[in-house]
């Protein structure tokens, strides 16, 4: 990814020593060659996605939104009237 080579210095730490790594592409047999510093970056980053909640369902907000108080409710529909552009009557 950042071109090292054996021996070069570390970008964040220039005291270490690169050494290379192979790793497996996604979805792919070939491998690419990183060096220690950028896989380290990589599996952070990787690391991050997998600590996220993933995002709820529709039912579940749904839900969510049913069991809230009623100015919660008034409040979530204000905003996405706002978002959406719209207008909303009012029944008699």
């Amino acid at each position: 990814m950042c071109g090292a080579i054996r021996g070069d210095s570390w970008q964040t730490h220039p005291m270490r020593a690169c050494q290379l790594r192979l790793r497996p592409r996604y979805g792919d047999v070939t491998q690419w060659i990183l060096c220690d510093e950028c896989d380290e970056g990589l599996r952070y980053y990787e690391g991050l996605q997998n600590t996220a909640p993933p995002k709820p369902d529709r039912l579940h907000l749904l839900g969510q939104i049913r069991r809230a108080t009623i100015p919660d409710q008034e409040a979530v529909l204000s905003w996405l009237l706002q978002k959406f552009n719209l207008e909303a009557k009012k029944k008699k």
